[in-house]
C-alpha cells in the first residue's frame, strides 16, 4: 500500500535526520510508527480473559474445596502465571 503524509518542512528534516541516525528508511520507520499506534489502540483484556488464561476460570477437580488451602492453591496458580 502506498501512503502519502505531508509534513511541514521542520518535520520533514527532523524526521529524515532521525533516519539517518537509527540507520532505518522512512518507510520501515512510518511502518514501524503504524505499528506501534495499531497496537497501543487494542483493547486491553479484561480480568475475566487474563484469569481464563492462566487456568483460574472453571472447575478443577484438583482444587482444595475452602479455607486457607483454596487461598493457598490461588496464590500459587498466580505466580506460575506471572513465571512463564
Amino acid at each position: 500500500m502506498t501512503l502519502t503524509v505531508r509534513l511541514d518542512p521542520g518535520l520533514e528534516q527532523e524526521f529524515a535526520a532521525a533516519c539517518r541516525l537509527k540507520r532505518t528508511t522512512k518507510s520501515a520507520a512510518v511502518t514501524e510508527l503504524i505499528r506501534a499506534y495499531v497496537r497501543a489502540q487494542a483493547p486491553a483484556k479484561s480480568a475475566f480473559e487474563l484469569a481464563e488464561e492462566m487456568g483460574l476460570v472453571g472447575c478443577v477437580a484438583l482444587a482444595p474445596a475452602s479455607g486457607r488451602e483454596h487461598s493457598r492453591y490461588l496464590k500459587s496458580k498466580l505466580r506460575a502465571g506471572r513465571a512463564r
